[in-house]
């Protein structure tokens, strides 16, 4: 029996593997060269599931829950401090590095294979482990930036850019959770986070021979458009106050309507962040034992089937406006929040993580074709750094209001608040996006200086 039953999960293992290996082939992906970009992106995914997994006990587990809220907040402002980084001085880098992206990409596995060994070298001095898991990330966001800037070198013809990112992210995902279970079970069985850090280091430098690997056209010809420089500021003309340089900054790159879908995705990203938090101290203040273990465990199965569904449903949809994509997820999801505020229970709880989970998912690959079409090369990288760096404030934000909303109130306290700030900024969205295309109906859509590209972005161009 026992032979019999090695047998048959060996047949089922490979046939898997085939039809996995088949569709990152599919639809022209490996003549165009995007089955590559997608194995790195299953071993990029992984490898940083493994590492956060390998860190998991070393920020608040097992503390209090005042401890843990008090160390939650800390974890939230640290996870914010690569982003003063990536924002402002690696993206413009890698606006630069239009020629070297394969060497970018590698450059950065390699660099967190060094941090893991170091990390696996001091396992318990907190004083290594977090700044050594602080450049992990900014390393990590840098990698994706440099990705997402070079996915439309690789699609293939007929396939827009909302399809292939999300066929990356649905490969992964999976790879997240292989990846993040196998090193948890290695951990478990071994009872070393060192042992974790080692093969999360070895993972790193096979990512980076995959990236040496991508095909050549991930890169810009040596004779592209050069970064395009500010014009300097005529002898005699009053200085900008800062406060309008940071929002020409922000806003460098963007027109209209890629400024309205980033708003768009904002607000979902802050309501991923506020919904997690709330609903797990919601949770520990609610449940005990089995029960509580269950509705976590619920919770966190919808948040993962919904960010799965929603990319599952990108991979399907053909989508020449992407920015209406948005603006309906937003929307879906403020109604939602106050439907179950109005009638909570944990299942509709349940219920409502899953759909903004969705939400969110569907809009961040939305989001990702809208500046891959419309943003020009030379901008791409520090456009999407920019973008990550709103996206992941938005996300502390919404996990900061979780942590100081009162979970011993009742649960509908957080969808009600949820809801409002959804539904608010839902009508805000939909309102501004109206003005805009009956601006457009007249004349083309303004476009900021710093450079997009300069065609009408509703004319439908393979995204």
């Amino acid at each position: 029996m026992t032979r019999a039953a090695v047998s048959q999960t060996n047949r089922a293992a490979r046939v898997v593997t085939r039809k996995v290996i088949s569709a990152s082939k599919a639809d022209g992906a490996s003549e165009s060269g995007l089955t590559p970009l997608i194995w790195n992106q299953v071993l990029s995914y992984g490898t940083d599931a493994m590492i956060t997994v390998a860190l998991a006990g070393t920020v608040f587990f097992g503390a209090s829950t005042h401890a843990q809220r008090g160390n939650i907040l800390l974890y939230l402002l640290i996870t914010m401090a690569p982003f003063a980084v990536v924002a402002p001085v690696i993206g413009p880098a890698l606006d630069r590095l239009q020629h070297g992206r394969r060497w970018t990409m590698a450059g950065t596995a390699i660099g967190r294979a060094v941090l893991a060994l170091i990390m696996a070298s001091h396992p318990t001095d907190l004083f290594v482990l977090y700044p050594c898991a602080l450049g992990s990330l900014v390393l990590s966001k840098a990698y994706g930036v440099v990705r997402a800037a070079a996915t439309p070198r690789l699609v293939p013809p007929g396939m827009s850019l909302t399809e292939a990112n999300a066929r990356l992210s649905i490969f992964g995902l999976g790879s997240t959770l292989v990846a993040g279970g196998f090193v948890g079970v290695v951990i478990k069985l071994s009872g070393s986070y060192s042992l974790g850090l080692i093969l999360t280091a070895i993972a790193f430098g096979v990512c980076a021979f995959f990236a040496f690997r991508l095909p050549p056209q991930v890169d810009s010809s040596v004779d592209a458009p050069r970064h395009p420089q500010e014009p300097p500021r005529p002898a005699g003309q009053r200085p900008v106050p800062p406060l309008a340089r940071l929002q020409s900054w922000a806003k460098r790159g963007f027109a209209e309507h890629m400024v309205i879908a980033l708003q768009g995705e904002s607000v979902l990203r802050f309501l991923s962040g506020l919904l997690t938090i709330f609903l797990a101290f919601y949770v520990e203040t609610t449940a005990h034992g089995v029960q509580a273990a269950l509705e976590l465990g619920a919770i966190v199965g919808a948040a993962g089937a919904g960010n799965f569904l929603g990319t599952a449903i990108g991979t399907k949809l053909k989508l020449h406006r992407p920015d209406i994509v948005i603006i309906a997820s937003v929307g879906v999801a403020g109604v939602s929040c106050l439907l179950v505020a109005l009638l909570f229970n944990i299942t509709l709880a349940v219920a409502g993580m899953l759909i903004s989970a969705m939400a969110n998912a569907l809009s961040k690959i939305a989001l990702d074709a809208l500046i891959q079409r419309d943003v020009v090369e030379t901008l791409r990288s520090s456009a999407f750094a920019r973008s990550e760096t709103f996206l992941q404030l938005a996300w502390v934000v919404g996990a900061g209001i979780g942590v100081v909303l009162p979970s011993t109130h009742g649960g509908a306290v957080g969808f009600w608040v949820a809801g409002v700030i959804v539904s608010a900024v839902a009508a805000v969205v939909v309102l501004r996006y109206r003005v805009i295309t009956r601006s457009a109906s007249t004349k083309e859509w303004q476009v900021r200086p710093g450079g997009v590209g300069q065609r009408d972005p509703r004319t439908p161009e393979g995204a």
